[in-house]
């Protein structure tokens, strides 16, 4: 058996080995043809989210329609992955774990998250071979423009001047690399993260000069002193690293360095 990947544009998509796994965009899934095949593994990598859509929109993707999928499918495989997001505890300072409440500052991304998950682990029978896995935030070359991290990519790869918030905090950061190989590895479920977190100016720095770039040449930050800011510093509980800062830097400037190999052929 083979594993299926839903969402083939996905950034977690991208990393998956291709020889194990049939890939399927997440838009017009054909249910019966899914169905018609006995599967290992169900990856269900697609998400809606794009910063200016409503709540009410958020949920009828992340969670009404995703688990509408996920009734018509589940028994055509051995587990079916799905993606909730450690952002549920990013209200919490300090370690977080499984059995910790979700306590989060709302966005209609993360509640659209959250209703997604208690509908599965509020019927644990019904959805028993269902692993749903916590990813912290993870970035690639893949990532939409509309976010951090797609306009510090974009400035990479295209030399292009741009125009960042403040980003003078700490958070754990991953590469979805890392994320579709904990997702290959899990038996159940977990939070996926490395359980250290990042000082996310540096590790932007960090790739600006790593591609021999000037940060000051390339961004422009606009911070308002008289905004304080206010983030809890959340982390996977673990006591030893699970993915260093170098593997990050290392992953994330393997990437870059693919793209720009492949814009030259």
């Amino acid at each position: 058996m083979k594993n299926l990947v839903i969402g083939n544009t996905s950034q977690v998509a991208r990393y998956f080995p291709r020889e194990e796994s049939e890939f399927i965009s997440s838009r017009n899934i054909d249910v019966e043809l899914i169905k018609s095949k006995k599967w290992k593994r169900i990856y269900l990598c697609s998400a809606e989210q794009r910063t200016f859509m409503k709540t009410a929109e958020f949920d009828e993707y992340n969670a009404i329609e995703t688990i509408n999928l996920i009734d018509q499918i589940k028994d055509s495989c051995d587990n079916l992955i799905v993606y909730s997001t450690a952002e549920l505890w990013n209200k919490v300072h300090g370690e977080i774990n499984l059995n910790m409440e979700h306590k989060f500052n709302p966005s209609p991304y993360i509640i659209s998250k959250k209703n997604l998950t208690d509908k599965l682990k509020s019927n644990k029978e019904k959805y028993s071979n269902v692993i749903i896995l916590y990813p912290f935030n993870f970035n690639s070359t893949y990532r939409n423009p509309g976010f951090l991290f797609g306009k510090i990519f974009d400035s990479i790869l295209n030399r292009k001047k741009i125009q960042i918030g403040n980003t003078y905090f700490y958070r754990e950061l991953l590469h979805p690399s890392f994320v579709a190989k904990k997702s290959i590895e899990a038996k159940q479920d977990a939070i996926i993260g490395s359980g250290r977190v990042v000082f996310v100016n540096d590790f932007i720095r960090h790739l600006y000069g790593a591609m021999g770039l000037v940060y000051e040449k390339y961004v422009t930050e606009n911070i308002d002193p008289s905004v304080k800011q206010e983030r809890d510093i959340y982390f996977l509980d673990s006591k030893v690293c699970l993915y260093s800062y170098s593997e990050l830097v290392s992953d994330t400037i393997d990437d870059i360095k693919k793209r720009i190999s492949e814009r030259k052929k």
